[in-house]
């Protein structure tokens, strides 16, 4: 964990003098993690931290903090830079995976295996995969455009049925930690008759662009294979052979249609971007797979936010001007433009905004205030995203 401040105001805080000037946390990040030591100077862990839960897959992950001190009035603005251990093994979301493959499938052939998953960052992060020594298959790995490693499985050899109906591999995934650690899923290969036309999808990439706030049960996208064979060699079922358990429950596959619906609640703020592998199998145990890329399109549902810290109530009629009465911190949860905000005074008030730093505005005297005039103000601050 690395900590950085810096600080604003009319004086420097020396650390003796900090006690007694009562410095405090008063916003930021996740404020619930961390806490004033007993000589109210050192900042100290006041939670278990982690880092996966509060940051996900961005990097670096930095919390930020608003602290006071009095007498003279001081902002401290703390950022908290979270480092990651490797405290993840790599996992798949499931134990075994099942394929079928005709005999006469020619070598060269690939087969999309599922993908481990690591919450960790960097070297910590999954790394590569191995397979056990088999003289009929081989392992391929395919970084995809996201940087995600795909494993696939490489046929070496000519299959014969008569002589081994199946095959049992085990595909470990490793991440680059010290010591490593790795996760493993089980291959059961399945070797069928001849079938002589596999199932072709219309694209080999679908890519879909959909609305954070698109309905439950609304339909998302539609995948579609076609099969050259007759009977039920031709009839294709849909299932998904590769997606992470946070897309399994935002998005449901009619294993008939290939239609795919909206299962949950689709957030921005969440989840920005899934990747899945659609697999068609048809009645004869052929299978084709294609890659489903979906993004998730920003919407303005979220307001902001305003949270105040007074400083001065009551404020003595003689402050000079600039004196600082209040601090306000705004949050806005969404992106780009629809998270950026301003805020103003509503009326024409002897009070002004000045920005403090990013999401934070101290709230000062415009002018001289006279009580025997106004003895008080009601003082209406509104946040505005673009």
């Amino acid at each position: 964990m690395e900590v950085r401040q810096t600080a604003e105001g009319r004086a420097p805080a020396s650390r003796a003098a900090l006690p007694a000037r009562k410095l405090r946390i008063v916003s930021g990040d996740e404020k619930r993690l961390f806490t004033l030591g007993e000589d109210n100077t050192n900042l100290r862990v006041n939670d278990r931290i982690d880092r996966e839960s509060i940051c996900g897959a961005v990097s670096p992950c930095v919390l930020s903090l608003e602290a006071v001190v009095e007498n003279p009035f001081n902002i401290f603005h703390v950022s908290v830079t979270i480092q990651d251990v490797n405290d993840n093994a790599p996992q798949f979301d499931r134990e075994f995976v099942a394929i079928e493959m005709i005999e006469s499938t020619p070598p060269g052939a690939r087969f999309p295996l599922g993908s481990g998953r690591d919450p960790d960052i960097g070297v910590n992060s999954l790394q590569n995969y191995q397979l056990n020594p088999n003289p009929l298959f081989s392992l391929a790995v395919r970084e995809s455009s996201d940087g995600t490693k795909q494993p696939e499985l490489v046929l070496e050899k000519s299959l014969d049925r008569e002589k081994q109906r199946n095959h049992h591999l085990i595909l470990t995934a490793v991440d680059g930690g010290d010591p490593v650690r790795s996760g493993t899923i089980q291959i059961n290969i399945n070797v069928t008759d001849a079938n002589d036309n596999p199932p072709v999808f219309t694209k080999e990439i679908y890519k879909v662009r959909l609305l954070e706030y698109l309905p439950k049960h609304s339909l998302a996208f539609q995948v579609k294979a076609t099969d050259d064979d007759e009977g039920t060699n031709a009839e294709i079922t849909y299932s998904f052979s590769d997606i992470a358990n946070t897309a399994r429950q935002l998005f449901t596959l009619d294993s008939r249609t290939g239609d795919v619906k909206v299962a949950g609640p689709l957030d921005y703020e969440e989840g920005k971007y899934y990747e899945a592998t659609v697999e068609a199998k048809d009645g004869g145990g052929l299978s084709a797979h294609a890659k489903v890329h979906i993004d998730i399109l920003d919407a303005n549902d979220n307001a902001p936010t305003l949270s105040l810290l007074p400083i001065l109530n009551p404020i003595p009629e003689d402050s000079i001007p600039s004196t600082v009465v209040a601090v306000i911190n705004v949050r806005d949860r969404d992106s780009g433009h629809n998270g950026e905000v301003n805020c103003n005074i509503d009326g024409d008030l002897p009070f002004r905004l000045e920005p403090s730093s990013e999401n934070t505005y101290k709230l000062i005297t415009a002018s001289a205030l006279d009580r025997e005039t106004v003895s008080a103000y009601n003082i209406t601050i509104t946040a505005r995203d673009r």
